[in-house]
């Protein structure tokens, strides 16, 4: 607040009329509000307001945009600017709301801008582009020189020692021997007259040179390949064609022999102290008409060598009174083959005896079989209906 102070010329003079009023500084106030930004450029780029041609090169075209303030108008021509879809354009004029675009020729720029007819839309990005640097220098010519050998897919005549490929009049590649290299691919014919040797088989190859005849194939032999046709074997036939093996199995050289006699009625049998033949006497007819049964003396003769099956089935009883021991044999060419132990039958409860072996014929129309009984002395049984003797040839020799 204003106050009064003493005269700075001493107290001996008189004291002023007027006061002298001196301010005091009071507190420092609040610091003022920041300036308002610059109105200049729209973050140095625009946007389009409506779609343009892209126009051929050297000509112009007036692109509308949204604000020219980015751009730097007392430089035009001098300048450039980019347009997303349309490429790197040379600005001509300036107008209000208006840009006028030179589509420069390639070798200004180094690469060229869309092609002129393109469409650019609206709404795309312009954005102000530093102007082209200068060319540079064109580089030194260099290369192989002309003399070297070449290989060319079509014929060069800048060069004085080349092979064209289509100009080949068999094959498609030629190589000189061992020196050749690479990997031939062709849909032409190997020329086949240019080849020599044989291929060996670590290269892939058969190492054979001769021609297979009918039939041959390859067939390893440890060291390499051989030729050799298949070979037949037992019962299997073969025939070998041009490109074709024909395997077939031969048909059984096995001539079959089957036949069966049957008791028809019971037949009383006495001990005579020898052996008796079974199947004389009333007989069932034959379940197979076989020649080599001879009915008088009730025995088989087979008509071929080979193996056969005999099956005898016994159905006995004893006579009233008490119980009689038999045994049943099948006899070869007068001998006893093969006989049963000794059985024992009664008038009731006397099960089948069966014998049943595989013989082998060797001399066909000569050896013969019967079914024989042996009987103690001085008893008989009653072999009953239904005994059977059979006969079967299942394999030649």
């Amino acid at each position: 607040m204003p106050s009064q102070l003493v005269s700075s010329s001493g107290c001996c003079q008189p004291c002023d009329t007027v006061p002298l009023v001196v301010n005091v500084p009071g507190p420092q106030g609040p610091s003022g509000s920041n300036g308002t930004n610059g109105t200049n450029g729209v973050n140095v780029f625009t946007t389009t307001t409506a779609s343009f041609i892209v126009p051929a090169i050297g000509g112009t075209v007036a692109v509308p945009v949204v604000s020219v303030s980015f751009l730097p108008t007392s430089a035009a021509g001098l300048f450039f600017v980019t347009v997303v879809g349309g490429g790197y354009f040379q600005v001509i004029s300036i107008a209000t709301l208006t840009v006028t675009l030179k589509n420069p020729s390639s070798g200004i720029l180094g690469v060229a801008n869309s092609v002129p007819g393109t469409v650019v839309g609206l709404g795309v990005l312009m954005t102000l582009a530093g102007s082209p640097g200068s060319i540079g220098a064109t580089g030194a010519s260099g290369g192989a020189g002309s003399a070297a050998s070449y290989i060319c897919r079509t014929p060069d005549g800048t060069l004085s020692n080349e092979t064209a490929l289509d100009a080949l009049t068999a094959g498609y590649m030629k190589t000189a021997g061992s020196g050749g290299s690479g990997v031939v691919t062709t849909v032409q014919t190997l020329p086949i007259a240019d080849l020599t040797g044989v291929l060996p088989v670590a290269k892939g190859g058969t190492n054979l040179s001769s021609i297979p005849t009918n039939g041959q194939l390859l067939i390893g032999n440890g060291t390499g390949y051989s030729v050799a046709n298949v070979t037949a074997g037992s019962g299997i036939t073969i025939t070998n064609g041009a490109g074709s093996i024909n395997i077939a199995a031969s048909s059984s050289s096995n001539t079959y022999e089957t036949f069966t006699i049957r008791r028809a009625s019971q037949v009383g049998i006495t001990a005579s102290g020898t052996a008796q033949n079974i199947f004389q006497g009333s007989l069932a007819a034959n379940i197979d008409t076989s020649v080599g049964w001879t009915a008088g003396m009730a025995r088989y003769t087979p008509k071929s060598t080979g193996y056969f099956r005999f099956t005898i089935v016994l159905n006995g009883y004893g006579n009233t009174g008490g119980a009689w021991v038999a045994s049943i044999s099948l006899y070869k060419t007068g001998a006893a083959l093969v006989s049963s132990l000794p059985v024992s039958f009664s008038t009731s409860s006397n099960p089948p005896i069966v014998i049943d072996c595989i013989d082998i014929c060797s001399v066909a129309n000569t050896n013969y079989y019967e079914a024989m009984i042996n009987l103690s002395s001085g008893v008989s049984f009653w072999l009953d209906v239904g005994s059977t003797f059979s006969v079967q040839r299942i394999a030649p020799l």
